[in-house]
């Protein structure tokens, strides 16, 4: 064989050897991935992990962002629901760890109005089991939330408010995450005594609806509504502890109306079905399957009474 055979015999293998690798390129969105290379987009982290400010507010270049179909792959679409309205945020992987029962992906949402981090929980076969809050900023909110993930696997959440000149007021989350996706809430410090009450991501948005407002249950209790993009839905986050803290529920996402007191939830990544009712000044609400979203123990129902409004003063 020629030199040129040979030359032209190696040039086709180094070509077809291209072409397979861009095939099996983990980003490549044009086809469906496997949990496994779903994965591999993410830095394989050592724990103690940190989710910093400093992290949350890195510019990160849009090259590094997951493409669009990667992302609705394997996360919800509801997973940001609540901080951002208007606006597509781009996500940006983090963190990868894993257990012999849960893989734990640390991902980025970040847009003009806000940055936030998620932990999100999946099945060692890539089902996807739950979310939780790990991270917030938002330019002019006295608020920021951070988290510390430990050698034990303790996801500590810090939220940090400032509420004067000099003093901030801090409070740390503890939570276990446990093979079924429940995450549940171990315990509260907190350096402000008059705090005792919950973080709500959606509690600055519009709510101008009639139904839109805060219904409570006792201290630990709480069902958001706000109002949502067009007048056939709203937005909605509800927590609950019951049995003095050892059941613990926490959900949000976009209801849509389905009568004129009524609406419904319906998770696009579970069998979860929430129906909310609201009467004067009521939201009663009650569910279907939606196990991976709380304790074993304990459920999204009951009977919730709206807080009033502070009149606001007049100018």
């Amino acid at each position: 064989m020629s030199r040129i055979r040979i030359l032209l015999v190696i040039m086709a293998g180094l070509f077809l050897a291209s072409c397979k690798d861009k095939s099996k390129k983990p980003g490549d969105e044009d086809r469906p991935l496997t949990f496994a290379e779903f994965s591999e987009l993410f830095p394989a982290a050592k724990l103690p992990y940190k989710v910093s400010i400093e992290t949350l507010k890195e510019k990160t270049a849009d090259s590094l962002a997951l493409k669009p179909k990667v992302a609705a792959q394997f996360l919800p679409d509801t997973l940001t629901a609540g901080v951002f309205q208007k606006e597509k945020p781009r996500i940006y992987p983090l963190a990868y760890f894993k257990t012999d029962d849960l893989h734990y992906v640390l991902v980025k949402a970040a847009g003009k109005s806000s940055s936030v981090a998620y932990i999100c929980l999946f099945t060692p076969k890539g089902a996807f089991l739950n979310r939780l809050l790990a991270g917030q900023v938002k330019p002019g909110n006295t608020k920021e939330i951070t988290t510390n993930i430990d050698n034990r696997y303790n996801i500590k959440v810090n939220t940090a408010e400032k509420r004067s000149t000099n003093y901030t007021a801090n409070r740390e989350d503890t939570y276990g995450a446990y093979p079924d996706g429940n995450i549940a809430l171990i315990m509260t410090n907190s350096t402000d005594p008059g705090s005792g009450g919950l973080y709500n991501p959606i509690d600055t948005l519009p709510r101008t609806h009639k139904v839109s407002g805060d219904y409570t249950s006792g201290e630990s209790n709480l069902v958001s509504i706000r109002d949502g993009e067009t007048a056939k839905e709203f937005l909605f986050f509800i927590s609950f502890s019951k049995d003095k803290g050892a059941c613990h529920g926490e959900l949000d996402g976009t209801a849509r109306f389905t009568g004129a007191n009524t609406g419904q939830f319906r998770d696009k990544n579970s069998e979860c079905i929430l129906e909310f009712k609201f009467s004067a000044g009521r939201v009663s609400i009650s569910e279907t399957g939606c196990g991976a979203y709380r304790g074993i123990k304990c459920m999204f129902e009951g009977s919730f009474v709206k807080k009033k409004e502070p009149k606001k003063k007049k100018a």
